[in-house]
C-alpha cells in the first residue's frame, strides 16, 4: 500500500519537473522539439481565454494532443515492467496519467471548469506562465514556492468577462474545425477542387 502514496509523490514531482524544466525550460527555445506546449499551446490559451481549439476531436487529430499523448504512453509503458513487483506504485502512476490527459484537455475545452477545478493550472496559463506548473496538483507548487494565485484576485476579476468573451468566440468555431479536420471532408474538399480546376 506504500505504493500509492509513493505513486502520487513521484507523478507530482515529475509532472511539476517535466512541465517546468522541459516544456518551458527548452520549451522556449523554438528550435527546441518541446517548443510546441510554450510557443503552440499557451499562446493558444492566452489568445483564447482558456480554450485550446486543438484539445477538440480525437487524439490523433492534432499534433499537440498527439505529442502530449505519445509522452504519456511512453511513461506508463516506462513504468510496466515495475507492475509485478509494485503493482499499487504503478497503478497510482497510471491513474495520474489517465487524470491528467482528462483533465488537462477539459480543462482548455471548458475553461470555466479549469478555473473552478484546476485553479492553478487556470493560474498558470492566465496569470504568470513561470509559476503554478502542477496540473493534476498544486501541491508541489507549493512545496518549491511556485504557486501564484491569480484567480480571485483584483487583476484576474478586471480580466475575466474579457477572457469569458474569448473562449465562447474560440468555442463556437468547433464544429467548423471539426468538419475541417475530418479525413472524409478533406478528400471530397481536394477532389472538388480537382475536379472544378479541370
Amino acid at each position: 500500500m506504500i505504493g500509492i502514496p509513493l505513486g502520487l509523490a513521484v507523478f507530482g514531482v515529475g509532472e511539476w519537473a517535466t512541465h517546468k524544466y522541459l516544456l518551458h525550460g527548452l520549451g522556449r527555445d523554438k528550435t527546441s522539439r518541446f517548443a510546441f506546449h510554450y510557443h503552440e499551446h499557451h499562446q493558444a490559451v492566452r489568445r483564447n481565454g482558456g480554450y485550446d481549439p486543438a484539445y477538440e476531436g480525437p487524439v490523433w487529430s492534432t499534433p499537440t494532443q498527439a505529442r502530449e499523448a505519445i509522452g504519456l504512453v511512453a511513461i506508463g509503458l516506462l513504468h510496466a515492467p515495475l507492475f509485478p513487483i509494485a503493482p499499487f506504485y504503478t497503478s497510482t502512476v497510471w491513474y495520474c496519467l489517465a487524470r491528467y490527459r482528462n483533465n488537462h484537455r477539459r480543462a482548455h475545452l471548458d475553461p470555466q471548469w479549469g478555473r473552478d477545478h484546476l485553479s492553478w493550472h487556470y493560474d498558470h496559463h492566465m496569470g504568470d506562465q513561470d509559476k503554478n506548473f502542477g496540473v493534476v496538483w498544486s501541491w508541489f507548487d507549493s512545496l518549491r514556492g511556485t504557486r501564484d494565485v491569480f484567480v480571485g484576485s483584483e487583476k484576474e476579476r478586471a480580466l475575466h468577462d474579457k477572457h469569458v468573451v474569448r473562449a465562447r468566440a474560440a468555442k463556437s468555431g468547433a464544429v467548423l474545425r471539426a468538419q475541417r479536420r475530418n479525413p472524409l471532408h478533406r478528400l471530397v474538399r481536394s477532389l472538388s477542387r480537382n475536379i472544378g480546376s479541370a
